[in-house]
């Protein structure tokens, strides 16, 4: 009794997943139902095997050969080898065509899963290893198709090969069907037992898998401070103890699919041996031991099929599960569902009583109430901790305020589209990301389509076009993952050649020069300066301008101090020198240093 509860709890918990797996396999269901056709035809051609195989050696051996003429028995012969085209020619195509089907299932998740995560707000980012993700998104899925290739095309060709092959034995002879048939209940003993097993170590197995690929990651992504420090000893026993846990976790999966099949051969020959056995008693004719022998062994391929199936469903559901808990991950940053197109800047940006925390770690920022005016560079300064980069992060909304509301001409930005609010803003960090192409295309990012003397234009300005003409090929030379084969100056420049080329009317620079020597940051400033003081007269661009090094804005038409995520002072540089608190502070504290 308590084995079926289990195994019913079990079959409810698999279902849900499995039916709405199903849900994406809809587009392609004219292929689906075909290869289903096909599939049951075959197994059709499986039972009449039987009745060929009694017919022919009936028509060859017992009637005598003697009294059979040369045509007759090729004819007789070629029945076997015309039915076994015709299930070659049926399990051909509906393997095809179950693989075509799960082959598209799988690249539409991959997909769906890959834009799905374009969807997803900052902070789930933050809170989920890389490496996890990209085990999901390739491990997980792939996993997937099995489910649909082997799953789908084996739940309907096995179970109908099964019933003809016992419809065609019961023909044969119905008292040996039916014994034979007592002990096929004990087929499904190992299915079951190991078939939960299975489900129970899959799940490990997969999360192991996704801490491989997250260490790797990170290792490959932190090679030089791991060699800095002399760590390569410790991560790779750290790598080994992971790959010896999924090792571990896969062999259990292993032993529970490899165990099954002994033991249903096993039973199989019993079952073979009990029929031999009554033949002899009960003095069977040839033709019908041959055929009755041909059908046990036509069904051991469907129950050893079917015991298969169960198991790779239990791996494919636990994979299932771990796909569809990030689709239904849902983004915190949510664009309404009327909301507006902004138009762009011409007013001002105002933070009204702006307040925001990172969950319970405490304010980030409080009561923040600041207006940056159109055409104006506005710098904000601070120890650091003191919310600077938070502060950036709303105008994108890559978060959205815990309290308080940021407007661009009036208007909550939380009204507007993600577009007409992004189109406008540029945005150049202190962790500047480049892709692994051209440099062209990399400055084009933010304007695809851009002309070369567009590209070129924009180099100049930033000060990157003399270096880029150093390089091998030029504009279409390419930089490596992340920028790595140009230098931290060279990959800023660019960032801001890509600001400068789409010409946005908001600008946000974050410590852009914080992490370069001297001689990168008096070229990569010379950039800046061209961007924020260039066109002045023009006045075409808001900036705003988080300062690390307090003597890059010091001709900014108003600075802002923070403190602990509150707003302390804010005017110019002269004022606030001359009104000896927060700000003078850090500058003698920067400059005496």
């Amino acid at each position: 009794m308590l084995y079926s509860r289990l195994g019913m709890n079990e079959r409810l918990e698999i279902w849900p997943v499995y039916k709405r797996l199903l849900g994406y396999v809809k587009p392609y269901h004219t292929r689906l139902a075909l290869g289903i056709v096909l599939a049951v035809a075959y197994s059709g051609a499986n039972a009449a095997t039987l009745g060929v195989v009694k017919k022919v050696w009936s028509g060859i051996f017992e009637h005598g050969s003697q009294d059979l003429g040369l045509w007759m028995a090729l004819a007789y012969a070629g029945l076997l080898p015309l039915v076994m085209i015709v299930r070659g020619v049926c399990d051909f195509g509906t393997t095809y065509l179950m693989n075509w089907v799960g082959g598209r299932v799988v690249n539409d998740l991959r997909g769906l899963f890959f834009e799905h995560l374009q969807t997803l707000s900052l902070d789930y980012f933050t809170e989920t290893k890389t490496g996890e993700l990209i085990s999901r998104a390739t491990n997980d899925v792939g996993a997937l198709q099995n489910s649909i290739t082997v799953v789908v095309g084996d739940l309907v060709k096995q179970p109908c090969t099964l019933v003809g092959v016992v419809a065609g034995m019961l023909w044969l002879d119905w008292k040996l069907t039916l014994f034979t048939l007592v002990l096929f209940p004990l087929c499904l003993v190992p299915i079951t037992v190991y078939g939960r097993r299975i489900r129970r170590a899959a799940r490990p197995m997969q999360e192991h898998q996704a801490s491989l690929v997250s260490v790797m990651h990170e290792a490959l992504m932190g090679m030089r401070v791991m060699k800095a420090f002399g760590m390569e000893e410790r991560e790779a026993a750290d790598f080994r103890e992971l790959c010896r846990k999924f090792f571990s976790q896969r062999m259990r999966i292993v032993r529970a699919k490899a165990i099954s099949t002994p033991l249903i051969e096993m039973i199989s020959g019993v079952a073979a041996a009990f029929i031999f056995l009554y033949a002899y008693r009960t003095g069977m004719p040839a033709s019908t031991l041959v055929s009755m022998a041909g059908g046990m062994f036509l069904m051991y391929e469907p129950v050893k099929k079917l015991s298969a199936v169960r198991m790779q469903l239990q791996e494919s559901v636990s994979a299932a599960q771990r796909v569809f808990q990030v689709l239904d991950t849902k983004p915190t940053v949510v664009e309404f569902p009327h909301a507006c197109e902004l138009k762009p800047l011409r007013q001002s940006i105002r933070f009204e009583n702006v307040g925001f925390s990172y969950g319970e770690n405490g304010a980030a920022l409080e009561s923040v109430n600041v207006e940056v005016l159109a055409g104006t560079v506005v710098a904000v300064v601070g120890a650091s901790g003191a919310g600077k980069t938070t502060l950036f992060n709303l105008v994108p909304r890559f978060y959205d305020p815990t309290k308080g509301a940021i407007k661009i001409d009036g208007v909550d930005i939380r009204e507007g589209t993600f577009k007409s609010l992004r189109d406008q803003i540029g945005l150049v960090t202190q962790e500047t990301f480049l892709f692994n192409d051209t440099v062209g295309i990399n400055i084009a990012y933010g304007k695809p389509g851009a002309s070369q003397e567009e590209i070129i234009s924009a180099a100049k300005r930033a000060h990157a076009h003399e270096f880029i003409m150093q390089t091998p090929h030029g504009y279409d030379t390419v930089i490596g993952e992340a920028g790595m084969r140009l230098s931290g100056g060279q990959r800023q420049r660019l960032a801001i050649a890509r600001a400068v080329l789409k010409d946005p009317p908001i600008l946000l620079l974050d410590e852009a020069t914080s992490a370069l020597d001297t001689e990168s940051e008096r070229v990569v400033q010379a950039a800046l300066d061209e961007l924020m003081w260039g066109s002045r007269e023009r006045k075409s661009h808001t900036m705003l301008v988080i300062a690390h090094r307090l003597s890059t804005v010091q001709h900014a038409d108003r600075i802002i101090v923070l403190e602990k995520g509150r707003v302390v002072e804010e005017g110019t540089h002269d004022h606030l020198l001359a009104r000896g608190r927060v700000y003078k502070r850090l500058y003698e504290l920067q400059f005496s240093a």
